[in-house]
């Protein structure tokens, strides 16, 4: 039902930081440049500069783990944590979180629906409340994002959580949640009503009684 979707680890390009302290913050920034930190159990963090829009470019990418070159050594890096500046939106401050790829670690990860459901083709509305989920596995085996084959949904159907199931992962979400489902398009329900059809012989009766009262007042 599910398949993980990744590919090549993106490298983030970072340099060294050597200058602390708010003037020097903010004077980064001017430049186009972002403080990041990256941390790694009890190692002590590393501080380095990245530019906005290569760091922009890495959220982008959909990747959830990157590749990082510290002091010569290849390592692997999650984001930890993305502070944005709150008028202009821009990246204003980043930490990432080192990752050995044989720890079992907790993510998030994007939902992504693949197909066109039968139930779509046949005038139904797919709907997918949720687009992301938090997954555990180990660090080599982290998709890119989760991919649900919702071709042979009909109109009614339904994907949960429980359905969801992969080799290389779990689904940190409860059973019951629906992650994607083909349902009738609203205002097609509010236009088909149920009509009663006794109530509707009982009226088609009162009418005939009304129009024969209406004949024999008209021939008197």
């Amino acid at each position: 039902m599910a398949q993980a979707k990744t590919k090549e680890r993106f490298e983030l390009q970072v340099e060294q930081r050597s200058e602390f302290g708010r003037k020097a913050t903010k004077a980064l920034r001017r430049n186009g440049l972002v403080p990041v930190n990256f941390y790694s159990g009890g190692e002590t963090a590393y501080s380095f500069v990245m530019t906005e829009t290569h760091l922009r470019d890495a959220l982008h990418s959909r990747e959830q783990i990157f590749n990082i070159t510290i002091d010569g050594e290849q390592r692997r890096a999650m984001v930890k944590d993305v502070q944005w500046h709150p008028v202009t939106d821009k990246i204003i401050h980043m930490d990432f979180l080192g990752v050995r790829l044989r720890d079992i670690i907790e993510i998030p990860v994007p939902v992504v629906a693949v197909g066109s459901p039968i139930g779509v083709q046949e005038g139904g509305l797919l709907q997918q409340p949720i687009h992301e989920v938090v997954v555990r596995c180990k660090g080599e085996d982290v998709p890119d994002s989760v991919e649900i084959d919702v071709s042979e949904l009909n109109i009614g159907d339904a994907i949960h959580a429980a359905d969801v199931t992969s080799d290389t992962f779990e689904i940190l979400l409860a059973d019951d949640i629906t992650i994607v489902s083909v349902v009738i398009p609203q205002k097609l329900e509010e236009t088909t009503v149920e009509v009663d059809e006794d109530e509707l012989e009982f009226e088609d009766e009162e009418g005939s009684e009304d129009s024969e009262d209406t004949k024999k007042d008209g021939d008197e």
